[in-house]
């Protein structure tokens, strides 16, 4: 190690470029190591609920135009006859689980804002108007890890269920999170509103999509039960989304066979199955705009990466094929070929690694400075040295790529020719 420490300080005219070019391109590589990083982590997070073998059902309702339909029955007549459907389709063979809810579904289009007091601040989240088994259907998690039940209990009781991290953005109430205000009883909307409702429940925090994190809106929720006089203040049954859960056996063409039995079993009153739609569709029409995004900004540092790859692996070539004289002398001194490989591998792996302490530096500055993503995931130490690690490990194979063939190369050739050419 030492020889080849006093071989490059020796040779430092002819490393100096190289060194500094070594410097530019791990900087470069660390940013778009760092953005894959975040980007993938972001991606793999948990998501808060599970949407497998789970459908969402579009109601229809006759006009009068239709000969199936009865002017006789009202909005409240077709809130009962809601009710009916959904204790039809519960006894459906295979299904697990039904439920409604009013605009709150994973991978909705859109979605109700909610704000409760506690003491005098007003904490904002995404407002879930459901029934009990909404949380069955989606499998949504206690905060202590025991399941749906919990949540469900409690929205049966009409006591509101939030997540553990509804309190994140107020650190003026001096909580760690929101279990703390498990039994508190708080009123929505206004702090002096009269009416006053228990929380009963903490959830774990959900997402809105895989490119989103916890701590972005929809990552907590807060709920009202969707009772039958809630129903009725609705007034039309297609202003509600009809959600269920299959199990894993009998999902296999579930929406064909459904459909094929939606006129003869699940039509009632004015009210019949418009449509149903698999979650996991759902999720790919949602995200089909940051998705595409994504691939774009993929390819883009796909192009880098690979003239990164192309320049670092040529220089490190162009600079091995330069060095056969060298080569040929040791060998003609009496090192073995396997000893002259490990020498050259050394000696650039020890470039590499003296150019990454300076750039670690620049590196550092640039997370300090936050010009990468800190909205997604915050700069920690941990992000940053899993980042450098990375850099470092595809810099080293680059430099291992570009010395290892021309090297085996030149190490081929007699030493006596090669100091002939020479």
């Amino acid at each position: 190690m030492k020889t080849i420490l006093k071989q490059i300080r020796n040779e430092w005219r002819s490393n100096l470029f190289l060194f500094v070019e070594l410097l530019l391109v791990f900087t470069v590589l660390w940013y778009i190591v760092d953005w894959t990083v975040v980007t993938a982590r972001v991606y793999n997070a948990p998501m808060g609920f599970d949407i497998d073998h789970c459908y969402n059902i579009d109601l229809g309702k006759y006009t009068p135009k239709a000969a199936a339909y009865n002017p006789a029955l009202t909005s409240e007549n077709d809130m009962e006859d809601l009710l009916q459907i959904v204790d039809r389709l519960k006894h459906r063979p295979g299904v697990e689980a039904v439920a409604l809810s009013q605009n709150c579904y994973p991978y909705n289009e859109g979605s109700n804002g909610v704000r409760i007091a506690v003491d005098t601040v007003l904490l904002q989240a995404r407002y879930f108007i459901i029934e009990p088994d909404f949380f069955r259907v989606f499998r949504f998690q206690s905060a202590d890890g025991t399941g749906p039940d919990k949540l469900v209990e409690a929205v049966r009781r009409k006591e509101i269920v939030t997540t553990s991290n509804l309190t994140d953005d107020y650190p003026e109430l001096g909580l760690a999170d929101a279990n703390a205000l498990l039994g508190r009883e708080v009123p929505y909307w206004d702090a002096d509103a009269p009416v006053r409702h228990r929380i009963g429940a903490i959830a774990e925090p959900t997402r809105w999509s895989h490119f989103y994190t916890s701590h972005e809106y929809g990552g907590a929720f807060i709920t009202t039960t969707l009772d039958m006089d809630l129903l009725k203040e609705y007034g039309d049954a297609r202003y509600i989304t009809l959600s269920l859960r299959v199990s894993e056996d009998e999902d296999h063409d579930f929406i064909d066979r459904l459909m094929d039995d939606a006129d003869r079993l699940y039509q009632v009153g004015n009210l019949y199955l418009l449509n149903t739609t698999s979650f996991k569709d759902l999720r790919e029409i949602s995200e089909l705009e940051d998705m595409n995004e994504v691939k774009t900004q993929l390819c883009v540092l796909g192009f880098l990466l690979m003239n990164i790859f192309l320049g670092v692996i040529g220089t490190f070539w162009f600079r091995t094929q330069h060095r056969r004289g060298e080569v040929a002398l040791r060998m003609a001194m009496g090192s073995s070929r396997n000893a002259i490989f490990l020498h050259l591998m050394t000696e650039g792996v020890l470039l590499l690694t003296l150019a990454t302490i300076p750039a670690i530096v620049i590196a550092f500055n640039i997370g300090i400075a936050e010009l990468v993503d800190v909205a997604k995931m915050h700069f920690t130490t941990d992000r940053f040295l899993l980042g450098i690690f990375f850099t470092w490990l595809l810099m080293a194979v680059m430099i291992i790529a570009g010395i290892w063939y021309p090297a085996s190369r030149a190490m081929k050739v007699q030493p006596a020719e090669a100091l002939h050419d020479e």
